[in-house]
Order: C-alpha cells, then sequence, then structure tokens
C-alpha cells in the first residue's frame, strides 16, 4: 500500500513551519483548508480509522520526497549565487564596452575621411547648379527681348491674338527676373514691358467700348471682339472685372429701368413677366455674344447671378411695402422655384451655389449662399395666416352655441343607410392638414413648416374642446328638453369616441409626414402629444356619458328592487320580473356599443366600468331593501346569477367555461355580493352553526361587519345579543380570522343613486362616490361613542357598528374585558 502511494504525483509546496515532522504549506493564504481537504479526503468515514498507519506511512514518504526537492533547489541556488561567476560576466562587460569606444572613434575619423574626399565634389555642384540658373536665366533674358520686341511691333496693329500670345509671354517672363530687378538693363525692360502694358490696355479699352455702345452706323466685328477678350484675360486684375461688370450691367440696365420696385411692372403679380424678359435676354446672350468671351468668365453664370441678385432685392422692397394676396405670393413663388430649378439644371449645381459671391468656377469655393425664393420665407405669414383663417371658416359651422352639431348630419340621414363611424368633420379636417403640409413642402421647409405645424396643433385642441367635447354637452342639453329618444346619446357617444381615436391616431401619421418633410433644425419642434392628450379626455368623457345612459336605462329595474317586499316571500320563483327589464337594458346598451365602437381596447374599458356601476347600484338596491330573510336572499341570489351571465357577454357573445381575464373580473366583483347573499339567506339556528358559517365564508372578527349582516338578515334585536356574545366567544380564539373584510366598507345607509365617475372602475370592495352626498355604499361610518357603553350602544344600532378594522385597540380592550369576564364566571375560584 504504501509503495503505490509513493509512485503518484507530488506537487512540491514551498516549506513552512514543522509540527511533528510534517511540513505544513500555505498556498493563497488557505493552509487550513488544505488540510482540512486532506484529512477528509483521507477520512472520509469512521472506518478510514482503521487505516491510519498506512496513511501515515504515506504522509513520511511524502514528507522525504518534499525534503529532497527542498536540498536539490537549495543546492541550484547556491550554484548559481557563485560570486566568481559573478565578476567574469563584469570583466566580460568592461572588455565589450571598450570594444564599442573603439569602434565609435574609427567612425568618426572615418567620416573625417569622406567629408574632406567630397568637399571638391559639394563645390562642384554647387558651381554646376549657379551655371545653370545663369544659362536659364540668360536664355529668359533673350526671349524677353524677342517677346517684347515683338510686342512693341504689335502694338500700332490690330493682330490682337498675336498681342495677347506676346504679352502673356513677357508676363509670365518676367516673373522669374524679377528678383534682379536691382540691375539697370533689367529695370528698364520692366519699365518698358509697363508702358506697353497701360497701351495695350487703353487699346482694348477703346475696342470694348464699341462694343458696348453697338453704334448702328459702325459695324462690329465680332472676331476682333473675341480676340481683344483674349488680351484682357491675359491682363487679369481689376481692369478684367470691370469689363465683366459693365457687360452686365448694360445687358441688365432695362431690366432695371422697368421692373423697378416702385413702378406697376416691378409688383409682386408680376414676377413671372420677371424672368420672361430675362429669358430673352439670355437666348440673346447665348446666341451673340457668349462665344466672346473665354469660358473662365463664366460669363452666363454671372449674369444669371446678378439678375438673381436685382430680383431679389426688388421683391424684398415690394413685400416689405405691403401684405400681399395668399394667391398672389404663391404665384409669385411659384414662379421663382420654377425658374431656379429650371438654371439648377442648366448648370447641374443647386441655385444657390450659382449665386455664391466668389465662385470661380463649378465646385469652387463659396462665401455667401443664397435663393430668390428664400427671400419670401420672411413673408410666408401671410400663407399661414391664410390656412388659419380657412381652417376657422371650415370649422366655423360646428364651433359656438348657435352652431349646428357636427352629428345633425349623420342623425338625419335614413334608416336603411350605411351609419358612419366618425364624423366627418374630422376627416375633412385631416384631409385639409394634408393638402395644405403638401401645398407647404412645394413652397418652402424651413420655419414656415415650423408655424404651419402649430397651426395644426392649435386647431386639433380646438377641434377636440369646441366640436367634439361642446357636441356632447349640446346632446345632452337637447336630450334633457326632448327626451331620451331610442339610446341616440350613446350612438352619438360612440361616435364621438370613434373619432376622438381616428384624430389621435391621424394625429400621429401627421406629426411623422411633418418630420420627414421640415428641414432638419426644425425636427424637435414637430409633436402633437398636448393634442392627443386631449382627444384621450374626449374618449374618457364619452365612456362615462355611455355608463350614465347605461345606469339611467336601469334605473327603473333598480326602482323594482326596492318596492319588492323580500321579507314577505313565501317562495323562489324563478328569476325575478325586474331582472327581465334590468338584463334587456344592458344588453340594448351593450349591442349599440359593439355595433358601433371601432376600437375592441374602448368596449373591454367600457365593459369594464359598466361592471362597477352595475353590480354598485344593484348592491345599494339590495342593502336599501333589507331586511331580506332568507326566501328573499335565495331569490335574489338567484337573480344575482342572471346578471353575472349578461355581464360576461358585454364585451363579447361569452363562451361557456371561459376562463379569460374578464370572466375572472366579473365573477370577482360579483362573487362578495353573492357570498354576502349566501351568509344572509343560512340558518340563524343553532347560532353556533350561524356563526362558523360566517366566519367560513366572510373570514373577518369584526363585530360591526357582523352587525351587518345581522341587520341585512333582519334578526331581531332580542335574538341579536346572544348570536354577538356567540359570535365574540367564537372569533376570540380563532387567530386565522383577519380583522376586516369586504363588508368593512359597506354603507348601511348609501344614496338615493351613483354616478360613474370620469375613469373609475368601481368594485363591490371599492368606494364610488355620489355627486350630491359625497359618500357612497361603501363609505365608512365611524362610531362617536367611546369606552365599553358606548361601543355597547354602537352594536345595538342598526348597521352602525364599531369597526374592529378602525378601532383595534379599542375592541380588543373589550374583547380580552368580555373574555375575563367570561372565565371568572364559569370558574369564580380559579381553578
Amino acid at each position: 500500500m504504501a509503495s503505490s502511494s509513493t509512485s503518484r504525483p507530488i506537487t512540491p509546496l514551498p516549506p513552512s513551519k514543522t509540527n511533528n515532522g510534517i511540513h505544513t504549506s500555505t498556498v493563497g493564504g488557505t493552509t487550513t483548508d488544505n488540510v482540512m481537504a486532506r484529512l477528509s479526503k483521507d477520512f472520509p468515514d469512521a472506518e478510514s480509522l482503521n487505516r491510519h498507519q498506512e496513511i501515515h506511512a504515506r504522509l513520511q514518504l511524502e514528507i522525504m520526497d518534499v525534503r529532497e526537492e527542498v536540498n536539490r533547489l537549495k543546492s541550484e541556488l547556491k550554484r548559481d549565487q557563485d560570486p566568481g561567476k559573478m565578476s567574469k560576466i563584469q570583466n566580460q562587460i568592461s572588455q565589450l564596452m571598450l570594444q564599442i569606444n573603439v569602434i565609435r572613434e574609427k567612425a568618426a575619423e572615418a567620416e573625417a575621411i569622406v567629408k574632406s574626399i567630397t568637399t571638391d565634389i559639394q563645390r562642384l555642384d554647387t558651381a554646376k547648379t549657379n551655371l545653370t540658373s545663369a544659362i536659364q536665366m540668360l536664355e529668359r533674358w533673350g526671349m524677353l527681348k524677342n517677346a517684347h520686341s515683338q510686342l512693341k511691333e504689335l502694338l500700332p496693329t490690330k493682330r490682337y491674338k498675336d498681342m495677347s500670345q506676346a504679352l502673356s509671354a513677357v508676363t509670365h517672363l518676367l516673373t522669374p527676373l524679377k528678383p534682379l530687378s536691382g540691375i539697370p538693363a533689367v529695370s528698364e525692360i520692366f519699365r518698358a514691358a509697363e508702358t506697353d502694358r497701360k497701351a495695350i490696355q487703353e487699346k482694348v479699352a477703346v475696342e470694348m467700348d464699341a462694343f458696348f455702345k453697338q453704334d448702328p452706323n459702325r459695324s462690329i466685328d465680332r472676331k476682333t471682339v473675341a480676340e481683344v477678350c483674349h488680351v484682357i484675360d491675359v491682363l487679369g486684375g481689376d481692369f478684367r472685372n470691370h469689363i465683366i461688370e459693365r457687360y452686365l450691367q448694360l445687358q441688365l440696365a432695362e431690366y432695371r429701368r422697368i421692373f423697378r420696385s416702385t413702378d406697376e411692372a416691378g409688383q409682386l403679380d408680376n414676377v413671372p413677366r420677371r424672368y420672361a424678359w430675362f429669358r430673352r435676354v439670355l437666348k440673346h446672350h447665348d446666341e451673340e455674344d457668349a462665344s466672346l468671351f473665354p469660358a473662365s468668365w463664366e460669363m452666363t453664370r454671372l449674369l444669371v447671378s446678378n439678375f438673381a441678385e436685382y430680383t431679389r432685392s426688388d421683391l424684398a422692397n415690394v413685400l416689405g411695402k405691403s401684405t400681399p394676396a395668399v394667391n398672389v405670393l404663391l404665384d409669385a413663388l411659384q414662379a421663382t422655384l420654377d425658374f431656379e430649378a429650371g438654371f439648377a439644371r442648366r448648370f447641374d449645381m443647386p441655385f444657390e451655389d450659382i449665386t455664391a459671391n466668389g465662385l470661380t468656377s463649378r465646385g469652387g469655393p463659396t462665401t455667401v449662399k443664397w435663393t430668390i425664393s428664400s427671400i419670401f420665407d420672411n413673408y410666408f405669414n401671410v400663407y399661414v395666416d391664410a390656412q388659419d383663417r380657412a381652417i376657422a371658416d371650415m370649422l366655423s359651422a360646428y364651433r359656438g352655441p348657435r352652431s349646428r352639431s357636427s352629428m345633425e348630419g349623420v342623425m338625419q340621414q335614413e334608416s336603411d343607410a350605411p351609419v358612419p363611424i366618425i364624423l366627418p368633420s374630422s376627416t375633412e379636417l385631416f384631409y385639409f392638414y394634408g393638402q395644405t403640409l403638401e401645398q407647404c413642402n412645394k413652397y418652402t421647409k424651413g420655419d414656415p413648416m415650423r408655424k404651419l405645424s402649430k397651426v395644426f396643433a392649435k386647431w386639433l385642441k380646438i377641434y377636440s374642446d369646441d366640436v367634439l367635447m361642446a357636441g356632447m354637452k349640446r346632446e345632452l342639453g337637447r336630450r334633457s328638453l326632448e327626451g331620451r329618444d331610442n339610446l341616440q346619446e350613446v350612438k352619438n357617444a360612440c361616435m364621438i369616441l370613434n373619432t376622438a381615436e381616428y384624430c389621435q391616431n391621424t394625429s400621429l401619421q401627421l406629426e411623422e409626414r411633418l418630420r420627414d418633410k421640415i428641414a432638419e433644425e426644425f425636427k424637435g419642434d414637430i409633436s402633437f402629444q398636448a393634442e392627443r392628450d386631449t382627444f384621450s379626455t374626449v374618449i374618457s368623457s364619452c365612456i362615462n356619458t355611455i355608463l350614465r345612459e347605461l345606469e339611467t336605462t336601469c334605473d327603473p329595474a333598480f326602482a323594482a328592487i326596492l318596492k319588492t317586499p323580500w321579507m314577505h316571500l313565501e317562495n323562489v320563483s324563478g328569476r325575478s320580473a325586474y331582472i327581465v327589464d334590468l338584463v334587456g337594458s344592458i344588453k340594448q346598451v351593450a349591442e349599440v356599443v359593439r355595433s358601433r365602437v371601432e376600437g375592441k381596447k374602448y368596449i373591454r374599458n367600457f365593459a369594464d366600468k359598466a361592471v362597477g356601476v352595475v353590480i354598485t347600484r344593484f348592491t345599494q338596491s339590495v342593502i336599501k331593501s333589507r331586511p331580506l330573510k332568507k326566501i328573499g336572499a335565495e331569490q335574489i341570489l338567484l337573480d344575482v346569477q342572471a346578471v353575472k351571465a349578461c355581464l360576461l357577454d358585454l364585451p363579447e357573445p361569452h363562451p361557456e367555461n371561459s376562463t379569460n381575464i374578464y370572466t375572472k373580473y366579473v365573477t370577482k366583483n360579483t362573487g362578495q355580493l353573492e357570498t354576502m347573499l349566501k351568509v344572509i339567506l343560512a340558518p340563524d339556528d343553532p347560532p353556533e352553526g350561524f356563526v362558523q358559517n360566517y366566519c367560513l365564508l366572510i373570514g373577518d372578527r369584526s363585530f360591526s361587519n357582523f352587525q351587518k349582516i345581522l341587520d341585512l338578515k333582519g334578526t331581531p334585536r332580542t335574538d341579536q345579543q346572544k348570536l354577538l356574545d356567540i359570535f365574540l366567544s367564537v372569533t376570540s380564539t380563532n387567530s386565522e380570522l383577519s380583522d376586516t373584510s369586504f363588508l368593512t366598507h359597506i354603507d348601511m345607509d348609501p344614496p338615493a343613486s351613483t354616478t360613474a365617475g370620469a375613469g373609475s372602475t368601481p368594485e363591490i370592495i371599492g368606494r364610488v362616490t355620489s355627486p350630491v352626498s359625497g359618500s357612497g355604499i361603501f363609505s365608512h361610518h365611524h362610531g362617536s361613542s367611546t369606552g365599553l357603553p358606548g361601543l355597547l350602544r354602537s352594536a345595538s344600532a342598526s348597521g352602525e357598528g364599531y369597526d374592529r378594522s378602525e378601532t383595534p385597540k379599542a375592541f380588543g380592550e373589550f374583547r380580552r374585558l368580555v373574555n375575563f369576564a367570561r372565565r371568572e364566571t364559569m370558574n369564580p375560584l380559579g381553578h
């Protein structure tokens, strides 16, 4: 066994302290963990203790192996730390440094030798460079003299083509000789060249003056003019710019005279005439003059740019003096956009690049970019205001106290005609929005479109408040005078709900379209979220109106519950007569909602709230009809099942055995009422069984809640005290009962009626507040008496019990007092 254990690989560990001949090792600070792990491995159970001698022998062998490894490592360390070896290495390093220094010195000597050898060569190279420059300068000097002599010969003649070539040669040859201008001969030829340049400039100026004046008695040689332009191009500088500017002014002089902003021809309605006039001028320029000028002058582009600048200035003056009519403004803007688009295609560049200052060639550098049409942006409020007025006129028929409802046309349709699901005025409004947006997008994408979006938002809010919400109020007022006609109010509310949902969804699409079309810097200002919130408020009001109509429709059935003598019923005879009316009324309203409301989520929202309204009113009527007695409770329990079946079908026909969320919701709302009725119809004899049944079904130990059941049941006052004593006795020893239940919030004196509030979903547990009295059937009633006598008086009052959930301390003290008295009575000696 020992030999086999020594053959296993052993991981050597650095030696540490020795304890009884056993070396311990520390790896990562976990010595104790390693020891415990080894012990657990060697002695996994009690039987392994019998092998301790074998394990001891194996450990001894491991210790020996570790000691041998330690000795080996010590010898290697001693050998590596030999002082003689280190001294030898240092000597070798010193010799290497000496050799490096020798090599560095020899390299410096070699560099000095090479430098002395190449000095003469460098001198020869410098001499060669200077000689080459001198030769080139002499050649240029000779060429300059020849070119200058040719130029002087051409001065008296009209050979402008040769003159431009000679002048160009003289100009280029003078530039390298400028550093030698201090030499008299060179200085003299510089002065002579400048004199000749001025003479040529005067000569071509005379030729161009004759061309500009266009004397009808003297024909113009266009070939000569073209050659003169080449000479002017060589002269360059301010003189060339002067010739270009003069030509442009001459071409547009008549335009400035005819279309002055103070004359009739210069008004906004004559903008198309401006562009027609310029196209005629440009046609003449293209056919007659364009070929005379060098291409580098970009004379055609500059002519368009100057015309655009004059036109922009004139339009700014016209627009600034008076407010134009919208159609005139749009016609002028459209003509301007067409003009700009045409020349953008011709020059294959944006129009702002055509008019940019400092543009030397297509795609060259620019400093300022502008268009003629951009001047209209500052005055486009005229268009925005016109759209504002147009929308106001379109909706004026549906706004104001004397306006007709937008639903009147719908109500007057024949019965066999298809029923519209939304108000036509909403589709008209958004159609107008779409048309206006597309029209505005053709003219501008900047700030005017942002202002137009504000107009859209303004009228969406007005449509929500003054048409939809006000329309519902007008319908309510008409109903109060004319009476209810076939649930017309519910139908109108459904149509307004659909319209509000349509406006909500379409406004989101409108917002996205605006963001796609508007300039990038204005995208963050586009939002109709506030307007969509107002349509959400309209939808909520529509649902509340339908619920109000549902409650009004069910009022006769709830009144019939109060008139039924429940305590005198002798037997259960199927469904009560009022159930037929109640279920019929609920189904009538639900059918209208399902057939006319487009959004399924709103049908479900109506159903959820309708359940709360019906169950709340039903419970109020039952409580007011107390006492119920057993037969009455059984009859009402049967009626509740019919109401529950009707409520399950509110959003859509309800399949049997369905377990969806809505089914659970209805079951929860009706289940507590059913539980209360089951407790009421339970016999109170034996009384202990009645109390146990209460604890099982209700599950609380509230004294006041038990009192409410006794009042609803109609238990005589003489029998109530015994039941209350048993209730206190049973609940005092049952710790599993809670302090409250759904009965805690039941109001035993509910108001005459309740109206579903906006956005509420009342349940039998919740509190529904009446807008008149401020309290519902689920309101809390607090007792005013304190102490034991007051609590007893409260317990004997009709449904006004002292609630343990509200005063747990006082009720607990009373319970302990009763229990203590009961124990003392049963065991007076304390044994």
